[in-house]
């Protein structure tokens, strides 16, 4: 049994998601978690568990790529093809030496549309690591529109989290969409959903995998509640634009047959397919190609996403035709296309007008990957207007290609062969094989590794924790965390506390903007104590003094007012689990709101700059010591509420010796 983890996360947001689902995997063996000690870069937290002297000491990692080592080298090392990051990646360490237990994504939504799949690559990665990869979905929420009023629900095509099955079954590996109840689903979404909802496998899988206990009992009930959600919204969809309940049913059968998917469907069902594109940089060769696809091809379980399967006798008319449209093919190429066996095809539109990625394209080759198995053929179409330069580099160097940009990389790592058809291409030779950027390379077993709780840099995510760990973790009951969304966070939601009825208030789907005079903060602390009214105090962090926005300090207030006036989203008495829908409004003037900037300290001259553009009420200027173990935290109050707050934090904070409070004199 492991005594020490490692939590890697993309901030510290996503580090204490992690911790929070430990505790919960211990469960009643937790008698107290220490608070944060060690570090404040690094926070450390001890659980001290029944009938077990030695603690488990878990440490954070807030942000990725700026440690010694980088963690996910070593998940490439042991077989992750893509640079794609997780939320949270969690190791258990032993003998100066970690080992990755499970990689978390946490999502608030579930996503629909072309979003659906941008993840994919994540879980393509981490799976072909035998890194268990779980992909947190919150199921029965609903999004709203620009008046706060709920928008339909709307599902990703069955396809995807079908997906995750498929790929699983073949890594055997727990590679799963994880369905959680949604803090704004209602009473009807709740029942909706009771067979589909895993909250306690989740917590039983994270503590098999902490414990190397033996998951195959939880994997099982895993696999039967994604093919029920998949089941029941196959079901639901328009008759014949996926697959229905039974047939789902059936196609998961076949991954454990020697046919597999691809073949399930070429025998069974047979779906038309057709693709379309709305861009202007089509070309018309392109435009043949989709007819040829549309000719020829099926759906992989969908009439519309872009992707289809041919048959082998469908494949030969196809590579007929292909001859006929592009007369310079080499012949290694055209010998691919005409095998004897299915394929499926990829369509990748993947770049907007000006060259840059269309950003969900990056998951589209991994989730056709993941879908037909390892084992069947896959061509990538590239039918978008790429930058040129990408096409000399596909043509003499499509390993830096891959390594400059994780489209290609996504597309390079899960395709057999290419077939360029763009507006912008007059470099290629058209068609490609993978032994065209694939290199050989000896087998290597993965190395032992460990990553010292060091920064080699400071930036915006340790101003983040070091203003989370004192406001949140060090300073007692009077002050409430309603939101903290550090660089990668996702602005779920905002939260206060009544004080009278100790009832939180939550307010979900936040709007990005609301205005031209509002901005959305960093960070929301509610603070009582100080006057008869709560306080609202909300931050906007920066890295440097140079990129605090100028009045950003009113902006900062106006958007919680704004948000204020709006009806609350859900409530729960503080400290349950459980949220209900609200119908409760607040009134904004039985609040207090006060802004505040955030960064790391710099020069006398540029702090003083950026507090007087800012037009906030308090400052905090933050200078870390010794690796991140210690900071101090200046605080520059500017209104008589600041200078209240100021002196209220450093009466309030129980620091120890690694936050020092020190006020400063604005005037000076």
């Amino acid at each position: 049994m492991y005594h020490s983890f490692h939590i890697h996360g993309d901030n510290i947001v996503e580090c204490e998601r992690a911790l929070e689902l430990i505790t919960q995997a211990f469960g009643d063996r937790i008698m107290t978690v220490s608070k944060p000690q060690f570090s404040v870069a690094c926070p450390q937290y001890e659980l001290h568990l029944s009938n077990q002297d030695q603690p488990i000491v878990v440490t954070y990692y807030p942000g990725f790529g700026r440690w010694e080592h980088d963690i996910l080298d070593s998940i490439r090392e042991r077989g992750g093809l893509l640079r794609e990051a997780a939320d949270v990646i969690v190791t258990g360490v032993n003998g100066g030496a970690e080992n990755p237990l499970f990689a978390i994504e946490f999502c608030g939504a579930l996503p629909a549309g072309n979003q659906a799949w941008q993840r994919s690559g994540r879980a393509f990665s981490f799976g072909a690591a035998r890194v268990p990869y779980l992909y947190i979905s919150e199921l029965g929420g609903y999004e709203l529109d620009s008046n706060r009023n709920r928008k339909a629900p709307r599902m990703p095509n069955p396809a995807v989290p079908f997906s995750y099955l498929s790929f699983s079954v073949e890594r055997d590996t727990p590679v799963f969409p994880i369905f959680i109840t949604a803090p704004g689903a209602d009473q009807q979404s709740r029942q909706t959903y009771n067979d589909e909802f895993s909250d306690g496998e989740l917590v039983a899988l994270v503590r098999a995998l902490l414990l190397q206990e033996d998951e195959d009992d939880i994997f099982e009930r895993l696999q039967l509640k994604v093919l029920s959600f998949v089941k029941k919204h196959g079901d639901s969809a328009r008759k014949g634009e996926t697959l229905s309940g039974t047939q789902w049913q059936e196609a998961f059968e076949s991954l454990s047959t020697p046919e597999t998917l691809p073949g399930y469907l070429i025998d069974n069902i047979r779906q038309p397919w057709s693709k379309t594109a709305y861009i202007d940089a089509l070309t018309d060769n392109a435009k043949f190609l989709m007819q040829l696809g549309n000719k020829f091809g099926i759906g992989i379980t969908s009439t519309k996403l872009p992707m289809c399967l041919l048959d082998q006798y469908s494949r030969q008319k196809f590579a007929s035709a292909i001859k006929q449209i592009y007369l310079g093919l080499n012949n290694d190429f055209l010998s691919w296309l005409s095998r004897n066996k299915s394929l499926a095809i990829c369509w990748i539109m993947g770049f907007k007008p000006r060259g840059d990625d269309a950003r969900p394209d990056r998951g589209l080759p991994p989730l056709t990957r993941m879908l037909i198995g390892s084992n069947h053929d896959m061509l990538t179409i590239v039918y978008g207007p790429a930058p040129q330069a990408n096409w000399s580099l596909l043509e003499t160097k499509p390993r830096l290609l891959a390594q400059q940009n994780g489209l290609w990389e996504a597309i390079l790592e899960t395709s057999d062969a290419l077939l360029i058809e763009s507006a912008t291409d007059n470099v290629s030779r058209k068609g490609y094989i993978r032994a065209h950027w694939e290199t050989e390379l000896p087998e290597t077993e993965h190395s032992d590794f460990f990553v010292p709780p060091k920064p080699t840099r400071f930036g915006e995510n340790d101003v983040d924790t070091a203003l989370h760990l004192l406001l949140s973790r060090l300073s007692g009951e009077n002050i409430f965390e309603s939101m903290c969304n550090p660089p990668g966070g996702d602005w779920s939601g905002v939260s206060i506390l009544d004080p009278d009825t100790k009832v939180e208030f939550r307010w979900i789907s936040l709007p990005r903007v609301s205005g031209p005079d509002t901005k959305r903060p960093d960070h929301v602390f509610q603070i009582f104590g100080i006057s008869k009214l709560p306080i609202i105090l909300s931050v906007e962090s920066k890295e440097t003094a140079q990129s605090v926005e100028n009045g950003i300090g009113p902006r900062l207030s106006a958007y919680l007012e704004y948000l204020f006036n709006s009806p609350v989203s859900i409530e729960r008495p503080f400290d349950q689990i459980c949220w209900e829908h609200s119908n409760q409004s607040v009134n904004v003037d039985d609040y207090i709101f006060v802004s505040a900037g955030a960064f790391i300290a710099v020069n006398a001259q540029k702090t003083a700059d950026a507090i007087a553009r800012s037009e906030t009420d308090i400052t905090f200027v933050v200078e870390f010591f010794d690796n991140g173990q210690r900071c101090d935290v200046d605080i520059w109050p500017i209104s008589d509420i600041g200078k209240d707050i100021a002196f209220f934090l450093k009466e309030q904070a129980n620091v120890d010796d690694y936050i020092a409070i020190k006020i400063r004199n604005s005037s000076n």
